[in-house]
């Protein structure tokens, strides 16, 4: 016999589980920014930027997500992202 099981979605319960995972994105962002970093030839480097913003459908919900961003220091280090993708090989990595 088959069992039906109903299932509401919590898009606050969700949200919250999303913000619990913050120290995670910023921590994995952080590995990214370093091993882009060991590519450059000299100097420069990359930092993290995060931010909460909604995405797919949060907005929908009025919810948010941690967001974590590989940024660039300074000209040189856009110039390698730019030339030599430096942070898809960090990512890959």
């Amino acid at each position: 016999m088959a069992t039906v099981i109903e299932i509401k979605f919590n898009p606050a319960g969700f949200a919250e589980c999303l913000q619990g995972l913050s120290g995670t994105v910023q921590g994995e962002a952080e590995k990214i920014a370093s091993r882009a970093t060991s590519y450059l030839p000299k100097g420069g480097g990359f930092h993290v930027e995060m931010s909460n913003e909604p995405r797919f459908q949060d907005s929908a919900y009025g919810v948010t997500r941690p967001i974590g961003r590989v940024v660039a220091n300074d000209e040189e280090s856009s110039k390698q992202e730019a030339e030599n993708k430096i942070l898809s090989k960090a990512v890959g990595r």
